[in-house]
C-alpha cells in the first residue's frame, strides 16, 4: 500500500497538508485524492469523508500512520491528512 500512495505523492510534487488547507482544496475543487492516516482523530476523519461525499472525483487514500504519511510527503513531523492537487492547478 505505501507503495502505491509514495508514487502518487512522487508522481505530484504539488499537496497541502492538514485538515483546513485539505477541506479548502475539497471545497474549491482543487483536489483530486486525499491520504488520510488510519490513526488520525475520529474528527478528521469524519469531516474529510464528509466533505468527499460529493465530490465523487475526489479519490481517498488511507496509510497505517501519521508518522508515515509525513515522512512520505518530506516533512518531519505527523500528518494526519494530505491533499494531492490537480495538476492542472499548479
Amino acid at each position: 500500500m505505501h507503495t502505491k500512495i509514495k508514487k502518487m505523492i512522487d508522481d505530484n510534487p504539488s499537496r497541502v497538508v492538514g485538515l483546513k488547507q485539505v477541506l479548502k482544496g475539497i471545497i474549491d475543487d482543487t483536489i483530486w485524492c486525499v491520504i488520510v492516516s488510519s490513526d488520525s482523530d475520529e474528527f478528521i476523519k469524519s469531516r474529510i469523508a464528509e466533505s468527499v461525499k460529493e465530490k465523487a472525483a475526489v479519490l481517498v487514500e488511507n496509510i497505517d500512520s501519521k508518522e508515515a504519511l509525513g515522512g512520505l510527503v518530506g516533512i518531519d513531523v505527523p500528518a494526519a491528512v494530505v491533499g494531492l492537487i490537480k495538476i492542472s492547478q499548479k
